[in-house]
């Protein structure tokens, strides 16, 4: 049984077959997810059943970890923190850290993301990745998983 099957069981034949429709306006488009986990945390948990299912309606899709450490990751919860509402800032170390590391991950990544079609950069981590591939082709979206409801 494949993963569409599967998933039809649970949202409805009707609802996978308008994903088979939308998806064939775009199949084998080159899709790369971009965030800086591969396990735990909610966008791990999207994207682990989403590469097979997008890879399953025909699209050409991959997901790439962003590396970091933690003078990296504490500048990023800064940005997290102040998205949310905090009254909180990375100072000028800070910002060189989180330039630098996307720096280093455009260069590790460019082969993948300069070709891709789409990518998808999920939360503010590899948010400034675009401003160091000035060769890219394809369409860039920023999908925030921050709640800002409340800011």
């Amino acid at each position: 049984m494949t993963l569409l099957h599967r998933y039809a069981e649970v949202a409805g034949s009707d609802v996978v077959e308008h994903l088979r429709q939308l998806a064939g306006l775009l199949q084998g488009a080159r899709v790369v997810h971009v965030n800086t986990t591969a396990w735990g945390g909610g966008v791990a948990e999207i994207l682990t059943p989403l590469i097979p299912l997008s890879r399953e309606l025909g699209l050409d899709a991959s997901w790439e970890v962003f590396e970091g450490a933690a003078d990296f990751f504490a500048c990023t919860k800064l940005m997290h923190n102040a998205v949310q509402g905090m009254r909180v800032a990375p100072d000028e170390r800070g910002l060189r850290v989180y330039e630098d590391y996307n720096a280093r991950n455009a260069e590790r990544l460019a082969s993948v993301l300069e070709d891709a079609d789409f990518v998808f950069i999920h939360d503010p981590q590899p948010a400034a990745l675009i401003s160091h591939l000035p060769r890219r082709r394809g369409r860039w979206i920023w999908r925030c998983h921050i709640d800002a409801s409340h800011p």
